[in-house]
């Protein structure tokens, strides 16, 4: 739990006033006026946590701990809930009078909170009412009255249990049933020791390679390089850290370079005991990083898969470089690139990678991550010849696998490169190949979910981002459309909107999001709202064109691009 975050609990009144409304926690009601609306039961549970702590910020890690304890859930599902109870106070994201989000942080209730004394009130169907899950039938809550205030009183007493703050402030242990049948592991950034804090670059390098390490072995459970390095000078325990991101294990330690000489700090930490399961300490001249590297990934292997006589099953480390000087540029390289900023870090990214190239010709994975930033370039609009660009990415790549055709990012690249060329058989195999040398690859099985539901196949792909997301657990906005885009090619609209609504509260200024969301709600039929989402696309990019629509986004059949652009232009646009 974060230090200095406030303490939540259940334990508040039963009956509050939330600015004009009352909140009835145990049956899960809102009252305004004549108004009232029927919260889902957990909806009602996260209105409570904030209701407890009015006025102050409560992290989203906090709020999923207490609402879904003990479950894998992504950070969509706590957005969703959000987004409910702003349908349901009727209160506007961007200006919010009941919920605010605080970027980075988690949300606040703003609104005056006082208690009340107030029976719970009796349920009386004929009353108006909204009800947040829009698709249970009126006339089954009707038939069903009885037999839903039993079901209340089981659920009031089954989940409206207070949870009590542990006395010593520390977090329970992570529990086994939440987690995955694989062995799962995140790897911390190291922290950097070195009195130089332009050494940064090189602790989070050597994270990353030890992460690239793991992640390529077939029986773990590696958690993605970003969502890893959300918690990069966080002050949550660890245990707290392994029950967001849902994993049994995690590897952290610190770095210091001085001169010619490494000193190097591991442990891995089994966060369901509480235990450490290995440790090492590294006094090692400079240009040893590289084995040292190998030496703690495979440390790690051996102690989560217990494979301490027999190490026959586990995939050989790849040396990437002999040139210490080259892989230190890369290292720079890399961390100017993983900004993912803007045109001039992407620059300096790709002149150090060409500094490690010339340093080592036969260093592979500088020519994949120079081919990366080139179909970086390319899609963010920086190129002045897109296809030439392209190119540059798809030759770089093709480099690289000559060089080790073991290279899972190599496959990922020319994969980027081939459908952004518009050639999706071929991205389609490039990302399998990808996948296949590193299971973990979230970003990987991003791009083969919009592969496959472009290609007609939107329930496999919507499988594959989820998995995405379980990799990423604090994944980027883009996470949130390419699942909304799934969601919208089976016709699950409301699924579609609650996912295109996640992006926008991590991304608002996305038009892509927006754009979707408008054809989503006009053809879920909510034409108001398409038609206020159509105002916002308008009103930053007047000259929008259905046209360049149709050309953006490559749907294999005619149908699913005409079910597009026929929502498009229900919800007014042209």
């Amino acid at each position: 739990m974060n230090k200095g975050s406030p303490s939540v609990s259940n334990a508040g009144p039963d009956a509050v006033r939330i600015g004009d409304w009352t909140f009835y926690a145990s049956v899960f009601r809102l009252e305004y006026g004549q108004k009232i609306v029927k919260l889902e039961p957990r909806v009602a549970h996260l209105l409570s946590c904030l209701t407890t702590n009015a006025g102050k910020p409560v992290s989203r890690e906090i709020l999923m701990e207490e609402v879904w304890p003990g479950m894998i859930v992504g950070d969509e599902a706590l957005t969703n809930a959000i987004n409910k109870l702003r349908k349901a106070f009727d209160d506007d994201r961007q200006n919010p009078r009941v919920i605010e989000t605080i970027p980075k942080a988690g949300y606040r209730l703003i609104a005056d909170v006082n208690q009340i004394s107030s029976p719970i009130p009796h349920v009386n169907d004929e009353a108006t009412s909204h009800n947040t899950n829009t698709n249970k039938p009126h006339w089954l809550s009707r038939k069903l009255s009885i037999f839903t205030t039993i079901a209340l009183t089981v659920i009031i007493f089954a989940l409206w249990v207070p949870i009590e703050p542990d006395s010593n402030n520390t977090p329970p242990p992570v529990k086994p049933s939440a987690l995955a049948a694989k062995p799962s592991i995140a790897v911390l950034p190291f922290d950097n020791l070195s009195q130089n804090p332009e050494q940064e670059y090189f602790t989070d390098g050597v994270t990353d390679d030890i992460i690239t390490y793991l992640a390529k072995n077939p029986d773990l459970i590696v958690i993605a390089r970003d969502s890893s390095f959300f918690y990069k000078k966080s002050d949550m325990d660890i245990r707290s850290i392994a029950n967001a991101l849902h994993v049994s294990h995690i590897l952290n330690g610190s770095i210091r370079r001085s001169g010619e000489k490494l000193i190097i700090n591991a442990q891995l930490v089994d966060a369901t005991k509480g235990s450490h399961t290995w440790a090492e300490q590294y006094l090692r001249p400079a240009d040893e990083l590289l084995k040292v590297e190998r030496e703690i990934a495979q440390s790690v292997i051996t102690s989560l898969l217990n494979k301490k006589q027999d190490n026959s099953s586990l995939r050989p480390l790849s040396i990437p470089t002999k040139h210490i000087q080259a892989h230190d540029y890369l290292l720079l390289g890399r961390y100017h690139f993983y900004k993912f900023a803007n045109k001039s870090e992407n620059t300096k990214a790709q002149n150090l990678f060409r500094e490690a190239i010339e340093l080592d010709p036969s260093y592979a994975l500088a020519y994949a991550l120079l081919g990366w930033t080139y179909d970086f370039e390319t899609m963010n609009g920086w190129a002045d010849d897109r296809i030439a660009t392209l190119k540059k990415a798809e030759q770089l790549a093709t480099r690289a696998i000559e060089l080790q055709p073991e290279l899972p990012l190599s496959y990922f690249v020319r994969g980027l490169s081939y459908r952004e060329q518009g050639e999706y058989v071929k991205a389609l195999g490039e990302i399998e190949t990808s996948l296949k040398h590193d299971p973990n690859n979230a970003n990987a099985r991003v791009l083969l979910a919009t592969l496959l539901y472009y290609a007609g196949r939107p329930r496999l792909g919507l499988k594959r981002i989820k998995e995405a997301m379980k990799i990423h657990p604090h994944h980027p906005y883009n996470y949130h459309f390419h699942l909304g885009q799934a969601y919208f090619v089976l016709r699950q609209y409301e699924d579609a909107i609650d996912a295109f609504q996640s992006g926008i509260d991590s991304n608002p200024a996305a038009e892509r999001l927006h754009v979707w969301m408008a054809a989503t709600y006009a053809q879920n039929g909510d034409i108001d709202d398409a038609s206020w989402e159509a105002e916002l696309i308008m009103s930053s990019n007047p000259n929008f064109s259905v046209t360049r629509m149709e050309e953006a986004f490559p749907f294999k059949e005619p149908t699913e691009l005409k079910h597009f652009t026929d929502g498009l232009r229900q919800a007014g646009l042209n």
